[in-house]
């Protein structure tokens, strides 16, 4: 019975299930409010005929009160013949009907105590009327009568039978108030029973609907919500999905039944994701193994979470027109690595190929073709997936089965996402193997181009220095003897000599900025300033310049010879400028911006026109040939250096007089040393060193060797 009873509660449904609850528990507690509702009802009817029949009582006091006002004032007026003792016969007469009527109506309900009421009444009136006749005898003097009839004792009799009757009727009255009161505490008892019954009633009801809604819904949620909470650590720690102990049929089984189709559903793509994502790593990162360790990776995976036999990648070789096996799954890529399979053994290899589609087969045994006579390896089904690269077709993934498999049973979206990591495998090789090549090809190409510049410079310098040598010589030899016409020439001849030679060396100097692949270090701005100014002492002296350098200058990742080079022009350059200032004064300085740090090198001098301040980068651009001379290409120099960094150089607009120029270089990390305050005013010592050789090169018109300073 008892496993009838839980199998029939099981198959309720979660509604039915809380309608019964709500009957089990509420319908006791609402019979039971019921019941004490109409046991109030019946008190508060008591209590209401309590209240009549204590009216009642008084109002019959006050009938007895009347008929002993009537008999006082009837003796008092005999004996003394005075009206006054007739006030209160006067006064009850009115009294005693509507008093008599109300205490008859109040008494309904008592059987036979209203007509007894009335009849008493009707008995009193007698008497009040006999008494007027009695005073109107005495108010005649006919005093015998009235002597006679109180003698005769009629009128005591007729006042004590009233007395009795009034008597017995409270008496009667009090009865039934007694009975009231008893039958009252009863009631009053019944219902504070009641109330202790319903009240443990009702929590045993109550904790008997709170088990079954436990059983039946919240003790289910519970176990769900665990179930749910506990799902992600499941997956964190490669365990299982847990069944849930739910074995109700109604809405939360078929949750908790949908839920362990979900979680397993979850672990599944998981598991899935997992060697898809196992996939792109390798082929994001090449093993040593290279794109053969890939695609075997991905095949082994393939035969794992597509519950294959076998899976091959196949690439179609067209020159050849046939199949070449570059990857199986286990043992089978040591038998059929590299191997060549016919195009029409694998005919849905072939439809996959042709429609860039999927393609399932089936039965593949009963295929008894001669070009598929080799269906050990076919099996019974095969699902091919296309090897898309860029929507063009290179081959196929196909995974092989031993038993009949349906087409809708093999994971498409899975088999998709394995085709198109082995895809994209194939073509990373591709396009690496293609790039390799090329780089190759270009570095050969670059190799050669350097070799013919060598070779054009050396070609182009020759004759320039050979024409600079004889003219030189011609004006040593026979300048005195040549007019000043031929004598310009012959110097002009020497100059367009000097230039081409200088053409050619700074022209090899630009190219040769960052050829070597050296790696950066790390350059103090600061002790570079300092030697740059050192090795232009005599200039700075001789000039009257004073230079002014800000202390704490952030390191930079650099090539000390570059960065040199760059102070070092862009430092000659505000000296040549400067020849004709006033008070020439060059300020050095520099901050953090980000993860640069911006210099700036100003001046005082004429400055650069606002149109021209890009112009000055570009090579062989002299903007004053006749004050300052140099071949033009040093600042071109400081900007392939600065750029080659990441960096970046301009001229700064200024509002007056002078020049400035900024550039950025790659700061390198935190400050290694405490910031010094900048010296706004602090003076560079002027040094008296011979500079023979500054091996320099400037920004505006002169250039020297570099080679010294980057063999450095």
């Amino acid at each position: 019975m008892r496993e009838l009873v839980n199998l029939f509660w099981r198959r309720l449904r979660v509604q039915q299930k809380a309608f019964v609850i709500l009957l089990v528990v509420f319908v006791p507690v609402v019979s039971a409010l019921a019941w004490h509702a109409s046991i109030i009802d019946d008190l508060l009817e008591m209590q209401a005929q309590h209240r009549q029949l204590a009216t009642a009582r008084k109002q019959v006091l006050v009938l007895r009160r009347i008929a002993v006002d009537i008999e006082d004032a009837f003796r008092g007026f005999l004996l003394t013949r005075q009206e006054a003792f007739l006030i209160p016969l006067g006064e009850a007469e009115p009294k005693f009907e509507p008093v008599a009527a109300q205490a008859a109506e109040l008494v309904l309900g008592i059987p036979g105590l209203a007509q007894d009421i009335r009849d008493t009444a009707i008995r009193l009136e007698s008497l009040l009327e006999s008494k007027h006749v009695l005073i109107s005898q005495v108010r005649a003097g006919q005093a015998d009568k009235v002597l006679a009839y109180v003698s005769s004792g009629q009128g005591i009799a007729l006042s004590d039978g009233l007395r009795e009757d009034f008597r017995r009727i409270q008496d009667r009255l009090d009865e039934r108030i007694h009975e009231l009161d008893e039958e009252r505490e009863a009631l009053a008892k019944r219902v504070f029973a009641g109330l202790l019954l319903a009240v443990f009633g009702g929590l045993g009801l109550g904790l008997v609907g709170a088990r079954l809604l436990a059983k039946s819904i919240t003790g289910p949620l519970a176990t769900l919500q665990t179930s749910v909470a506990a799902l992600g650590r499941e997956q964190a720690s490669g365990q299982e999905p847990q069944k849930i102990a739910i074995g109700s049929l109604d809405e939360i089984g078929q949750l908790a039944r949908a839920y362990e189709d979900m979680a397993e559903r979850i672990s599944r793509q998981v598991r899935e994701l997992e060697a898809i994502i196992a996939v792109g790593g390798a082929i994001n990162a090449l093993a040593p193994d290279g794109l053969d360790g890939v695609l075997r990776r991905i095949t082994d995976h393939a035969v794992e979470l597509l519950q294959a036999d076998v899976c091959l990648v196949l690439i179609r070789d067209e020159r050849m027109g046939c199949w070449v096996v570059e990857a199986a799954s286990g043992q089978w890529h040591d038998r059929l690595h590299k191997s060549v399979l016919l195009w029409e053994e694998l005919p849905v290899s072939v439809k996959a190929f042709e429609t860039k589609e999927p393609a399932c087969g089936e039965d593949l045994r009963l295929d008894l073709r001669p070009e598929v006579v080799r269906r050990n390896l076919i099996g019974e089904s095969m699902f091919a997936v296309p090897l898309l690269s860029q929507g063009v077709p290179v081959g196929v993934l196909a995974l092989l089965r031993e038993q009949k498999v349906s087409g809708h049973a093999w994971n498409f979206p899975l088999a998709r996402g394995f085709a198109d990591a082995a895809a994209i495998a194939i073509s990373n090789a591709r396009l690496y193997e293609a790039t390799h090549q090329k780089e190759q090809g270009l570095k050969i190409r670059l190799r050669r181009l350097e070799q013919q510049a060598e070779m054009l410079a050396h070609d182009l310098k020759a004759p320039g220095e050979r024409m600079e040598g004889m003219a030189s010589l011609l004006l040593t030899e026979y300048g005195a003897r040549l007019d000043e016409r031929a004598a310009r020439w012959l110097r002009m001849i020497e100059q367009n000599g000097k230039d081409l030679t200088q053409r050619v060396d700074g022209i090899l100097a630009v190219a040769r900025v960052g050829s070597r692949a050296e790696a950066v270090e790390a350059v103090d701005p600061v002790w570079v300033i300092e030697g740059v100014l050192k090795a232009r002492a005599g200039e700075i002296e001789e000039g009257r310049i004073t230079v002014e350098v800000e202390r704490g200058l952030p390191l930079v990742a650099g090539h000390r010879a570059y960065v040199r080079q760059v102070f070092d022009n862009l430092i000659s350059n505000a000296i040549k400028f400067l020849a004709k200032s006033p008070a020439p004064a060059i300020t050095i300085g520099g901050r953090r911006e980000g993860e640069q740090v911006r210099f700036w090198i100003s001046d005082n001098g004429p400055g650069i026109p606002a149109n021209q301040r890009e112009r000055v980068f570009e090579p062989f651009v002299r903007l004053t040939p006749d004050a300052a001379g140099g071949s033009g290409i040093g600042l071109t120099i400081v900007r392939r250096i600065v750029e080659m960094y990441g960096g970046r150089i301009w001229v700064e607009p200024n509002e007056g007089p002078g020049c400035t120029i900024s550039l950025t270089l790659p700061m390198l990390g935190e400050l290694t040393r405490e910031q010094e305050p900048p010296l706004s005013a602090q003076k560079v010592e002027r040094l008296s060193l011979p500079n023979p050789q500054a091996g320099t090169v400037d920004g505006a018109g002169r250039d020297g060797p570099i080679e010294e300073e980057m063999s450095r």
